[in-house]
């Protein structure tokens, strides 16, 4: 005898499935990603492109209010159940657009908008579960990253449609330090200077100061860091800085800190202050102004041969017009004064150990071993640096700097590049 199989009482399993991610987002080859801007901060998800309830998912999204709230919906069982089924189907979703990166803006905004409404009927985040650490022991940020295509020097493109990572992030603030920290990494892992620059200037990612909040107007300072590797076997490169403000936020802030990837390794250039109630490491004393060369997290040591170059900016041309001629300047001006001499400090590994990265406890920063520091008066003008009025800050108060280093170990003679 053949027992018809009866339906279990308060069955807590959805009668309908959310449908198949593959059966309702269109997936085209990837677009060429565009320059993430400097300029702009991460746009809000509300300003970004899309609709709320994306057509490429099929009419209603099955995260959605009201698919929840319709009958035999795949929502209608316990809250505590429900949150753990729209986690893992957000994480899927999230998944699936990670490895398949769709073309089409809209599909993955309309996706992210959707699993963000649904969350916000529990007591879920979106942006929590966009920093779990869920797919291969990483962050979703952390493979768009990886798997970014590599940009140009420069976007000439008038399409301002955000990109796939900027749209991720913009919905993953506010960032935790943990995030962060693997957004470094995965940075330095693919070596993408120009991303990581443009990540430094978002408040989300790099925060300012109390202090530099005020002297700033409360804008990230978008100093400017342009790093030259130089071809060859000897791992030569070069940085080229262009710091805003810097006498006043040295004087008020007493601390300017520049990084960058150059050769497979995260750095960090600073200009400071050394503190009057620190132990000050040889060969500096309290109240001098310095300079200090480090390797950050996850960089590999090395020998290092490097030096500062600062010269004085070029004179602004004189203006065209008719009251200037070949004549300028006019018998009786002053003439010009000669240049005065570049600003030059060596800044080199010791001869007996190689530079280590340096340490997060900030009670140790600048130690022996993870820092190579030099005070500025080491050099002829060096010390000139720290008045105002000096020649060697251009009129909008901008200093422009130059570092050559070269990873081997010191020679006798400084030889760069």
């Amino acid at each position: 005898m053949i027992l018809e199989k009866q339906p279990l009482p308060n069955d807590p399993t959805p009668a309908d499935a959310p449908p198949s991610y593959n059966d309702t987002i269109p997936i085209t080859a990837p677009a060429p990603v565009r320059n993430f801007d400097a300029k702009d901060s991460l746009p809000s998800p509300s300003s970004l492109p899309g609709s709320p309830t994306p057509t490429s998912l099929g009419g209603q999204s099955p995260l959605s209010p009201g698919a929840r709230k319709s009958k035999g919906s795949w929502f209608s069982f316990t809250t505590s159940r429900a949150e753990r089924e729209l986690r893992e189907t957000i994480k899927g979703l999230v998944r699936d657009l990670v490895r398949l990166q769709p073309a089409d803006p809209a599909s993955y905004h309309g996706i992210l908008h959707s699993c963000s409404d649904a969350c916000a009927n529990y007591t879920l985040t979106l942006s929590s579960i966009l920093q779990e650490r869920y797919i291969e022991d990483h962050s979703p940020i952390y493979w768009a990253i990886v798997n970014r295509q590599p940009e140009e020097d420069e976007d000439t493109s008038t399409d301002h449609v955000p990109d796939w990572l900027t749209t991720l992030l913009s919905f993953s603030i506010p960032l935790t330090e943990d995030t962060i920290s693997e957004i470094r990494y995965a940075c330095l892992t693919t070596s993408d200077q120009i991303l990581f620059q443009r990540l430094r200037h978002a408040p989300a990612f790099s925060p300012l100061s109390g202090t530099d909040s005020m002297i700033l107007g409360g804008e990230v300072p978008v100093d400017d860091i342009e790093v030259e590797n130089v071809p060859g076997d000897e791992g030569s490169f070069a940085v080229n800085f262009g710091i805003v403000q810097f006498h006043k936020r040295m004087r008020i802030s007493k601390q300017i800190s520049l990084e960058f990837i150059a050769r497979d390794r995260m750095w960090r250039f600073e200009f400071f202050v050394m503190p009057l109630d620190a132990r000050a490491p040889w060969p500096t004393r309290q109240g001098a102004w310095c300079v200090a060369l480090s390797l950050l997290d996850n960089s590999s040591p090395t020998w290092i041969d490097s030096r500062l170059l600062i010269q004085e900016p070029e004179p602004l041309p004189e203006p065209d017009g008719p009251n200037y001629t070949e004549g300028w300047p006019p018998s009786g001006s002053p003439k010009p004064s000669k240049p005065k001499p570049t600003i030059s400090l060596r800044l080199k590994s010791p001869s007996h150990c190689q530079l280590t990265p340096l340490s997060q406890d900030a009670a140790r920063r600048h130690q022996r071993g993870d820092s190579i520091i030099m005070m500025l008066e080491e050099s002829m003008m060096g010390s000139s640096l720290q008045y105002a009025g000096t020649s060697y800050i251009a009129a909008d108060g901008t200093l422009r700097a130059r570092l050559e280093a070269r990873l081997a170990k010191p020679e006798a003679e400084c030889i760069i590049c």
